[in-house]
């Protein structure tokens, strides 16, 4: 029993099956850092342990988080930098980044009995736009759970309204943001962690978290940012029925002060779904969750696993 990340687990290859691996792929938002969900990674996994021990069910277990960053959202090593089909300059679209997250699947995912996929915010949509195929590989997904699920009208919701014009301007107008924006990459890594601990004072949040916003610090990693966020205002508007093709399997997890997912979208889904696979959050958790509340939230997502 176990969360074992040890090498002998991961040379395990790909493609071979074990029968007490438990894989859950976590599929993060905008921005796209895996550094965000490692905490929250941890928490999870330490409470399906706990509940495990405690219920003396599913003992044998050894549970593997996962998750991976949005392309261009961190910036790629020299060597992918320059030999890789990407460059830390190219702007990523969110069809692109679907992509890149079904390629992860297909080439690096470890099988196991079991596979949970867990998407934030947008990682919800590419989770619900990859399901199908993920499915068709082989994989043995017992569900699949967004949580603060973007996946619905995000132009119109209070956020999207609020940010719309100024990311189709700095979006079209890429020049402008090159010039606004060019001095940070010559910051000291000093200085970007002072700047950024500014803003995440709260007592609960993680060292990880500071960590992966001062890598967001980059030019061309706002620059993708920035792009993604309009792509998405952009596509994600009526309900998309290709998200719903697997929607038996699918949970959802929305809160109820949230600006990018209006509780209203919530209420939406359960009458399409019902109460089972709906939950309304009863915690007072952000949108952006992994920032104070990720002890939180971990606790809340085990009811989710068999």
């Amino acid at each position: 029993m176990g969360a074992d990340l040890s090498d002998e687990m991961l040379e395990i290859p790909a493609n071979k099956e074990n029968e007490n691996r438990v894989v859950i792929l976590m599929i993060p938002g905008n921005p796209g850092n895996e550094g965000f969900y490692a905490h929250f990674g941890r928490e999870v996994l330490r409470n399906l342990l706990a509940r495990d021990a405690e219920t003396q069910r599913n003992e044998k277990n050894e549970y593997l988080f996962y998750t991976v960053s949005s392309l261009n959202h961190v910036r790629m090593p020299d060597h992918l930098n320059s030999d890789g089909e990407h460059r830390n300059h190219d702007r990523i679209s969110l069809e692109e980044q679907v992509s890149h997250k079904l390629a992860f699947c297909k080439e690096l995912l470890p099988r196991g009995k079991q596979l949970y996929v867990l998407g934030h915010s947008i990682g919800s949509y590419m989770m619900l736009r990859i399901l199908p195929e993920v499915i068709l590989e082989g994989f043995h997904v017992a569900k699949a759970v967004g949580l603060f699920p973007t996946i619905v009208n995000m132009a119109t919701s209070p956020n999207g309204r609020r940010l719309q014009g100024t990311l189709a301007t700095l979006n079209h107008h890429d020049w402008l943001t090159k010039s606004i924006c060019w001095w940070v990459d010559y910051l000291p890594s000093f200085v970007k962690k002072f700047l950024v601990g500014l803003n995440l004072r709260h007592p609960n949040t993680p060292p990880e978290i500071v960590d992966a916003a001062v890598e967001l610090v980059h030019l061309d990693v706002f620059r993708n940012i920035v792009h993604m966020s309009n792509d998405e205002l952009d596509i994600v508007l009526d309900l998309d029925e290709r998200l719903m093709e697997k929607q038996d399997m699918v949970h959802f997890y929305y809160g109820l002060k949230d600006g990018w997912c209006p509780v209203e979208h919530g209420y939406s889904m359960r009458e399409r779904l019902g109460d089972g696979q709906v939950t309304l959050d009863e915690h007072d958790c952000e949108h952006a969750f992994v920032i104070s509340e990720g002890d939180i939230m971990a606790k809340n997502v085990v009811k989710y696993f068999d």
